[in-house]
This record gives structure tokens, C-alpha cells and sequence, in this order.
């Protein structure tokens, strides 16, 4: 289980939020340090002078009442702890740390104080020269707690980290978006054209690179297609003066004769294979149809070459592909069952999850030793036990036409026997 988003915009928000955290800890300790710790000092030096007044009659000159008389303008109040008698304010008080802390500076070391939080804020100190004696003194009004506040605090740090999150992304998510799109449709055989070289400096040169590569490959892809076009164009022209040689030959040699112009014809298919894997669909256009028309319309026409050909179609949705290379992504794969298989061959089509998925399956002996990956290579074979022969780019072709159209193909030995092959076209 991946427990860090994939995404480059979680990866972001959770970077943010993670930086946030970490300001927000190191505020709490220098806010602590610099401002909390400093105030309670300050409240507690100066808590400490008016309990000293309110003693100062006993200890010094100042006439008692007059001590009295402040603490009462003060309003800080004195309780004898005796027996049980505890008050309530002193029972609801909680113990405070940092001011017991900063009370030992000015009242002596163990000194207590705990906070009342009442119809005001107060603070109760117990001092170690009169430990029989609670001293209760009002610091400010108590508005009380409102979690509201904090809910919205926490929100708009959400809502901004998120925000900061998504700025930073969409800067990079369309234009790697398109790039992944562009890569894409070279891999099909296409070319996408120059890609605009925005936004920031290092996206305009991974940008820059990635155009540049793209049109390196297309002038490769071009170059290949114009060379094998010249060497099919040289080679047919001897192999038709092969051909018209053999026509006036004598009957007497009839056999070579019709061994020499199927030998002539293996070869000008077998280029005819070079051309088509290397431009084949490349440069047709996709366009929007039903591909139940499409299939049965190979279908019918394979059946007038072919006995035993069986189809069960369902209604498939509509869909974009290229007609023509469709068509002959369907037609090689019946061809190659009734080559290397037997009849019946059966098509099926169903529809499955926003999936178009159309098999071919024939009843024959299947391949030995299935290795899927080799099959879908240019010039491989499948083993002897299928024989035939060709040049081992009709499967080729077939994954290139699936992979231009973003789909996905499978080969299978059949449990009740033959081969079967599967692809599946998104819809």
C-alpha cells in the first residue's frame, strides 16, 4: 500500500502542509519563549508587589488599614485555609505552570498559583511565608472559549496551503499534460506538431527538447518510408520481368512456370508487408463510426474467400478509430486463423466497462509454447506445428494498428482448442 500521494498535486499539498506544521511548531516554542513567558513575568511581578502591600502593615511602618484599605482597591481577597472549609472558586481553579514558575522568582520557591476562569479571569497564590493563606486577585474579564474560531483559523491555513498547492500545479499540469499526450501519439505514429514552449524556463526547455526529438523522429520515420518505398519500386521491377519471363515459358514446363509467379507474388506481398507495417494507418485521420457495421462488412467479405467463417456481433456504441487500418487490423487476424488454423473461425464482439473487445478464434492446434511478447515482434514466427508462410509482420502490423487506436491485444491457445485473439479498444 502507497501511503505518500502519486500525484504531483498531492505531493504539493502535502509538502505545504508539512511546512505549515513545522512554522506553526517552531511559533509555538518562540512564542512561548519571547512573548508568553515574558507576560507572565510581568503578571506576576507585579501580583507579588500588591501581596506584599496586602502584608506590609505586619512587616514595615505602613499603618495596616492603609494596606488594607489598597488590597481592597485591588480587590484581592485573602482565605484561612481551615479544616475542609475550601472555597469554590479556589475547587474549579486549575494549576498554571509557567505563573507558579515566575512566582518563585518574587515570592520564594514554592510558591503555587492556579487560574480561575469564572465571571472573570483570577489568580489564586499560595506563598510560602503564609502557607495557611490563599490570596485571590481578578487580572481580567473572561470572554470564554469559542472552538469556532479555531475551526476557522485551521480552515484558512487548509484553504491556503491547498490554494498554494494548486497554483504551483496548474503552472506544470497542462503543460506536462500535453506532453504526455504528444508523446503518446508519437508512439502511435503520428506527429503532433511543434508544442508551444511556455511557462517556466525549465519547463520551455524540457519543452524545447521534446519538439526537437519529436520532429528528429518524424524525419527518421520519413526517411525509412521513402527508402523502403525506393527499394519496393526497384525490386518490383525486376520481379514483374521475372514474372512476364515465366509466361512464355513452354507448356512442358508448366510447374516451374507456376512455381515462378507464385514465388513472384510471395515477394511482391511481402512488400507490400514492408510498406504497410512501416505507414500503414500513420497518416489516416480518426474518425467517429460504428464498428459493428464496420467488422461485419470484413466479415461478409472474408466470407466469400474463406468457407467456414461464423460471426456473432453485438451492438457496440459509437467510437473513433480509423476506418481503413481497422479494417485490416480484423482482416490479418482472419486471415492468419484460416492460415495457420482451421475452420470454423469464429468472430465475437461484446462490450465491457467503456471497452470495445473483439476476438477471432479458430480450431486448430494452437502454438506450443505461446510467447506473446515475440509474436507481436516484427519478422517473428509462431512454431512449425501452425506452418505456413509470410514474413512474420502480419501480427506486427495488427499490434500497431491497436496501439495507434490505444487499445490492447492478446493471444491465447484456446481451452477447447485453437488459437484466440483478443483486443480491446477504449471507447
Amino acid at each position: 500500500m502507497r501511503l505518500l500521494p502519486q500525484s504531483f498535486f498531492g505531493r504539493n499539498a502535502l509538502m505545504i502542509a508539512t511546512l505549515l506544521v513545522i512554522s506553526h511548531v517552531v511559533s509555538y516554542f518562540t512564542i512561548q519563549h519571547f512573548v508568553v513567558d515574558r507576560h507572565n513575568r510581568i503578571v506576576m511581578y507585579l501580583a507579588s508587589n500588591q501581596i506584599k502591600l496586602l502584608h506590609i502593615g505586619e512587616e514595615t511602618y505602613l499603618p495596616k488599614n492603609l494596606a488594607v484599605g489598597f488590597a481592597q482597591t485591588t480587590q484581592l481577597e485573602l482565605y484561612p485555609m481551615s479544616g475542609d472549609s475550601i472555597p469554590e472558586g479556589l475547587k474549579n481553579a486549575r494549576f498554571h505552570r509557567g505563573f507558579s514558575e515566575q512566582a518563585e522568582r518574587y515570592l520564594g520557591e514554592n510558591t503555587e498559583v492556579k487560574v480561575e476562569t469564572s465571571d472573570g479571569i483570577y489568580l489564586w497564590i499560595s506563598e510560602p511565608l503564609h502557607p495557611n493563606f490563599w490570596i485571590r486577585m481578578p487580572i481580567g474579564d473572561y470572554e470564554g472559549n469559542n472552538p469556532m474560531e479555531l475551526f476557522i483559523f485551521s480552515g484558512m491555513l487548509l484553504f491556503l496551503s491547498l490554494f498554494g498547492a494548486w497554483i504551483l500545479v496548474i503552472q506544470l499540469h497542462r503543460p506536462l499534460k500535453r506532453l504526455a499526450f504528444a508523446a503518446r501519439e508519437i508512439g502511435r505514429g503520428d506527429y503532433p506538431g511543434k508544442l508551444k514552449e511556455t511557462g517556466p524556463q525549465e519547463l520551455v526547455s524540457v519543452t524545447a527538447a521534446f519538439n526537437q526529438m519529436a520532429a528528429d523522429v518524424h524525419q527518421l520515420e520519413e526517411d525509412r518510408t521513402l527508402l523502403l518505398a525506393g527499394i519496393s519500386h526497384d525490386l518490383r521491377t525486376p520481379i514483374t520481368r521475372i514474372r512476364l519471363a515465366s509466361e512464355f515459358l513452354s507448356d512442358q514446363d508448366d510447374e516451374i512456370k507456376t512455381g515462378i509467379i507464385s514465388d513472384t507474388q510471395d515477394m511482391d506481398d511481402i512488400i507490400d508487408q514492408f510498406i504497410g507495417y512501416v505507414r500503414y494507418g500513420s497518416e489516416e485521420r480518426m474518425e467517429e463510426g460504428n464498428m459493428t457495421e464496420l467488422i461485419q462488412q470484413v466479415v461478409e467479405a472474408s466470407s466469400k474467400q474463406h468457407e467456414g467463417l461464423e460471426s456473432h456481433l453485438c451492438e457496440l456504441p459509437e467510437a473513433r478509430f480509423k476506418p481503413m487500418a481497422m479494417k485490416r487490423l480484423i482482416s490479418n487476424l482472419i486471415e492468419n486463423a484460416f492460415r495457420y488454423g482451421k475452420a470454423p473461425v469464429i468472430v465475437k464482439t461484446f462490450y465491457n466497462e467503456n471497452n470495445i473487445v473483439v476476438s477471432v478464434r479458430d480450431h486448430g492446434k494452437g502454438i506450443q509454447d505461446l510467447d506473446k511478447n515475440r509474436l507481436f515482434q516484427p519478422f517473428a514466427r509462431g512454431d512449425k506445428a501452425r506452418g505456413g508462410k509470410g514474413s512474420g509482420l502480419g501480427l506486427a502490423i495488427v499490434a500497431r494498428i491497436v496501439e495507434m487506436h490505444g487499445g490492447e491485444i492478446n493471444l491465447e491457445n484456446h481451452v477447447d482448442g485453437g488459437l484466440e485473439a483478443t483486443f480491446t479498444l477504449p471507447v
